[in-house]
């Protein structure tokens, strides 16, 4: 091709969010006038311009191009070296064309956000939390996690000390608080805790939660306890005025008809052994003998047992009170560009209502949209799917879902996850029916 290039500089370096840029110079070494074109070679276009895109020159003649490259601050743009080409083409001779390389240095930067989820929870003996820490920046970080208690009231433990997070990317780690001290009954405790997250070069992050440590013994216990004994008491009661004399008087009746068949038994034994000693005394008479006198067989009675000893009656079962509750809605939305949501629904049985107080939002897939949670048409929750992978909310006082009333989760979705072509979240609900 009867044409020349030259950049002004085959390497740029600029921090992401900044606007640098180079020169290029096409001379026509042909002998007819022509028309250059001048485009971009390499993955870079997103954030490249190139002003103007054609020249015409004549010959033995040169312009120039100016090549302005602006990078974004996003984790999508890893630091480091990103090559470029630039080719001018001729309208003369379209089969042929002019390639320079040069390359982008993208410097490096850090953002990490950290947050405890969630914030506050309600526990005896042991509470878990769950510590999201996001690499918003555009380079590979290393994360150390210290976990403070300021009152010495705690024992806390994390699943890792160290972690490394990749740029664009959200790391989920677990947290256990437990209590040093433990008691029955009382008012609930606030136990408070630090968070520290200290990136490499960075300065630490800071985030905080509370322990809300409830008394060991059940409220719902001592109520339990003394409707039993109530129970209990009213039964023995029953058995005193009811049951026994009716007890007593079947045993008196069954004892006296026993102790009369008893006597008759004697009564006739007795006229029996007196026959008997009759005809020994006529036997000893014929025979010369003088008879002698016998001893008689005195009656004997048994004595009447008393009544048969009392057995206690069974105790009353105490009443059942509300079930637990666990279900789960998943998911399948289709893309929406019009800002439209699908609805997924679950409903309680007949005659039933629902009492919410946990709710577990999981994204694993990565979707982007919004995610929405109502009660019939009272929106509770509203969220951006990118804002989260697995996401848990507790309610110290219970949501509730009146009967008939059901519970919706509205999926808008804008950009399905990695390996779908569908959005997939879900929502998990634990709680009671009532």
């Amino acid at each position: 091709m009867a044409a020349t290039m030259s950049l002004s500089t085959d390497s740029v370096a600029l921090e992401p969010g900044a606007t640098s840029g180079c020169v290029v110079t096409v001379t026509n070494t042909g002998s007819l006038v022509d028309q250059f074109s001048i485009t971009l070679v390499g993955g870079l276009r997103d954030w490249v311009t190139i002003e103007p895109s054609t020249l015409n020159l004549m010959p033995a003649t040169s312009g120039t191009v100016t090549v302005t490259f602006a990078p974004p601050r996003s984790p999508e743009l890893v630091a480091g070296r990103h090559p470029f080409g630039v080719r001018v083409g001729s309208r003369e001779d379209p089969g042929t064309s002019v390639v320079e390389e040069g390359a982008v240095e993208v410097a490096a930067f850090q953002q990490i956000v950290a947050e405890l989820v969630p914030a506050k929870r309600r526990a005896r003996r042991r509470a878990k939390y769950r510590l999201a820490v996001d690499n918003l920046g555009n380079s590979e970080v290393e994360v150390g996690i210290t976990l403070r208690d300021p009152d010495d009231e705690l024992r806390l433990e994390t699943s890792q000390a160290l972690i490394t997070t990749a740029p664009g990317t959200a790391t989920i780690l677990k947290l256990r608080a437990a209590p040093h001290r433990r008691f029955w009954r009382g008012e609930p405790k606030l136990l408070p805790f630090e968070v520290v997250a200290s990136p490499a070069g960075d300065e630490p992050i800071q985030t905080g939660g509370v322990v809300q440590q409830e008394q060991l013994l059940p409220k719902w216990l001592l109520p339990a306890l003394a409707a039993a004994a109530v129970l209990v008491v009213a039964a023995v009661a029953a058995w005193f005025a009811l049951l026994k004399p009716a007890v007593e008087s079947v045993a008196t009746e069954q004892t006296q008809q026993q102790v009369a068949k008893a006597e008759s038994a004697a009564s006739d034994a007795s006229g029996a052994a007196d026959k008997a000693t009759a005809a020994a005394t006529v036997a000893q008479q014929a025979a010369g003998i003088s008879p002698s006198p016998t001893p008689g067989a005195g009656n004997q009675t048994p004595k009447p047992t008393g009544p048969p000893s009392s057995a206690k009656p069974g105790a009353t079962a105490a009443p059942t009170g509300p079930l637990p509750l666990s279900f789960r809605i998943a998911t399948k939305a289709k893309v929406a560009t019009d800002g439209s949501f699908e609805d997924f629904t679950y409903k309680a049985p007949p005659k039933k209502k629902i009492q919410i107080a946990d709710l577990v939002l999981q994204n694993p897939r990565g979707d982007s949209g919004i995610l929405r949670i109502s009660i019939g048409k009272d929106i509770l929750l509203e969220t951006g799917l990118a804002n989260f992978r697995d996401l848990d909310y507790h309610y110290l006082e219970p949501l509730f879902a009146a009967e008939g009333q059901p519970v919706v989760v509205s999926v808008n979705c804008t950009a399905p996850g990695t390996g779908s072509d569908q959005c997939t979240p879900s929502v998990s609900f634990s709680g009671q029916l009532s």
